[in-house]
């Protein structure tokens, strides 16, 4: 059961990051100017979050 959530978990990081990751591609292409900013602040944090949660995966 641990191995299937612990699975689960790393399918949802791994969906994270590629959003994060296509959200920076458009933002570079400079789509969504008027919000530009916030999507930005917005992928920082998710980049963050994904670093936290890896790093946690490390310590156990």
């Amino acid at each position: 059961m641990q191995e299937h959530k612990t699975t689960n978990q790393e399918d949802l990081i791994l969906k994270l990051d590629q959003d994060r990751a296509w959200l920076l591609e458009n933002l570079d292409k400079g789509k969504w100017s008027e919000i530009r900013s916030e999507l930005a602040d917005l992928e920082r944090k998710i980049s963050k979050l994904i670093i936290r949660v890896q790093e946690s995966y490390i310590d156990i």
